[in-house]
């Protein structure tokens, strides 16, 4: 019973990183057309994550999403 549970997690584990790689491998046209809009790059997820919080706040953006895009982190957002 431990091997089938052991695989079931194996298995959940690979198909929950199929999905977010599919989703973190759309193409930017992909990401404009949807109406996301790239903002500016940073070096730390830390300061695409404030940046991006701030423009929720103060710009009246619905969503921010901060995806790595080597050698930085791109910021997204969305009105």
């Amino acid at each position: 019973m431990r091997q089938k549970a052991a695989r079931f997690g194996v298995t959940l584990a690979m198909a929950g990183a199929l999905v977010a790689g599919a989703l973190g491998a759309a193409t930017p046209a992909s990401a404009t057309a949807s109406g996301w809009t790239a903002y500016q790059g940073f070096r730390t997820l830390e300061n695409c994550v404030k940046v991006g919080t701030a423009k929720l706040i103060m710009e009246n953006y619905k969503e921010y999403d901060c995806r790595w895009d080597s050698p930085f982190y791109m910021l997204w957002l969305r009105k």
